[in-house]
């Protein structure tokens, strides 16, 4: 029986920089063989700089974008983007694929941070109405009752480690996060949604097994996302864009102070022999947000 063939796919807003990847081709002998280009659009109506960074090192300015400016730009299959403006404030992220010409609108959302708070009455917002602390029946998601009761016991034990309260199963938050796992499972691409069009928190991850391998697991989703409290500061309580920039948000995501409830979805594809899993669980209240307290 062969062994499994496990791929992690955290998505953060760490991400390589260009220089990094092409320091990497250049002493392979294969410079630029594999890249592919993406044309940004600033939709936006101020100016965005655009950033990225090599894993575990803070971000850095890769170029601008004024309003209404396009830009093409080389990059790798798997390079993340991220868009800021000049009071540090997240407009959304791209992440490449494989194709050989790409496309991304960077487009505008009120307050422009991360992420965008739901307000109260939302009604794209359907709220905490059925949350459990014990899964049983129908989770809401393609999440069996155990699988949804494991995530939950993570994330209520981790919480616990700081003091924070319980999180309760919502089957509706599940419900939408199983759609967007299918949506993932379907573009073959891991990325969250342009900012203001995610109504909660969202961690994703994702892995890939082959040779008859039992797969990737939520469990192995939710080590993954708090393997990042290692990169935590000692004294950090509240959320800022350098902390956020240190490749934290997952973890801080799981244990944040005002999330009550969580939902989850899983999915599946293929793609180059592997079986990939993408896990997506969702949070209400969304954590991460700029000034406010994590624990």
């Amino acid at each position: 029986m062969k062994s499994p063939f496990l791929i992690m796919r955290l998505l953060s807003l760490v991400v390589f920089t260009l220089s990094c990847w092409q320091a990497v081709a250049v002493a392979q002998g294969k410079k630029n063989q594999g890249t592919v280009a993406v044309t940004f659009t600033n939709a936006t109506d101020r100016k965005v700089i655009v950033q990225s960074a090599a894993p575990g090192q803070p971000l850095q300015p890769f170029g601008e974008l004024a309003a209404g400016q396009s830009g093409k730009m080389r990059g790798f299959p798997g390079q993340r983007w991220v868009f800021i403006n000049v009071n540090n404030k997240v407009f959304g992220e791209y992440h490449t694929t494989s194709e050989r010409q790409q496309s991304f609108r960077i487009t505008q959302t009120p307050g422009g941070g991360v992420p965008a708070k739901p307000s109260q009455g939302n009604p794209g917002n359907p709220g905490t109405k059925g949350g459990n602390s014990n899964v049983a029946g129908n989770t809401g998601s393609k999440l069996s009752a155990q699988q949804a009761q494991q995530m939950l016991n993570y994330h209520n034990q981790k919480r616990a480690e700081v003091g924070n309260g319980n999180v309760a199963w919502s089957p509706q938050i599940a419900k939408y996060a199983q759609q967007r796992a299918d949506q993932i499972a379907r573009e073959k691409r891991l990325a969250h949604l342009a900012q203001g069009q995610n109504p909660y928190g969202e961690n994703l991850a994702q892995g890939g097994s082959t040779g008859g391998a039992s797969g990737y697991s939520v469990i192995s989703a939710c080590e993954g996302w708090y393997s990042e409290k290692a990169k935590m500061p000692k004294n950090a309580r509240t959320m800022t864009v350098e902390l956020f920039n240190r490749g934290v948000g997952h973890y801080t995501q799981m244990v944040w102070k005002g999330s009550t409830h969580i939902g989850a979805g899983i999915a599946s594809y293929q793609q180059g022999g592997f079986t990939m899993t993408v896990v997506v669980c969702c949070y209400n209240p969304p954590g991460n947000m700029m000034g406010a307290a994590i624990y």
